[in-house]
């Protein structure tokens, strides 16, 4: 008698794990890139760089969710792609709670918990705007007809 679970193994799909990894350099590359921008604020505790980052990572990703559902001119494979490779690659690379979480807790550590605390809740609202934004966009955008070449 076999008492081993049986859970279904997952099926690896090499192609799209490379368009992860592609996807994620470039992201993370960005991230880095915004890191660079000096903080702002008495004592340095509204990292620009990190909100923005995680801004248009936000944007992004939910314009692209929003256009691939949409976009029903192009093919549920290819729809796999762009949103392994530009979503969770380019903008889960891009994005970063774990660095927003890090600063919070420094800014809140250091006695500056109020500019922590702001940091968090503009950082939320801001992001939640701006993925709303961004699915309005990608919605609108996969719903323009689509002319045919002549």
């Amino acid at each position: 008698m076999d008492h081993s679970p049986s859970h279904a193994q997952p099926d690896i799909h090499w192609p799209l794990i490379g368009v992860v990894f592609l996807g994620g350099c470039v992201g993370t590359a960005a991230r880095y890139a915004f890191a660079q921008i000096p903080a702002a604020g008495a004592g340095g505790y509204f990292h620009i760089g990190t909100l923005v980052a995680n801004l248009v990572a936000c944007l992004v990703y939910s314009g692209l969710s929003a256009f691939l559902f949409n976009a029903s001119w192009i093919t549920s494979g290819r729809k796999e792609y762009y949103n392994r490779g530009l979503g969770m690659g380019v903008c889960g690379g891009l994005s970063t709670m774990s660095t927003l979480g890090v600063e919070s807790f420094l800014s809140m550590h250091g006695s500056a918990v109020f500019d922590g605390l702001v940091y968090l809740c503009v950082t939320f609202a801001l992001g939640l705007l701006a993925a709303a934004f961004g699915a309005w966009i990608g919605s609108t955008v996969a719903l323009i007809p689509k002319r045919d070449a002549q």
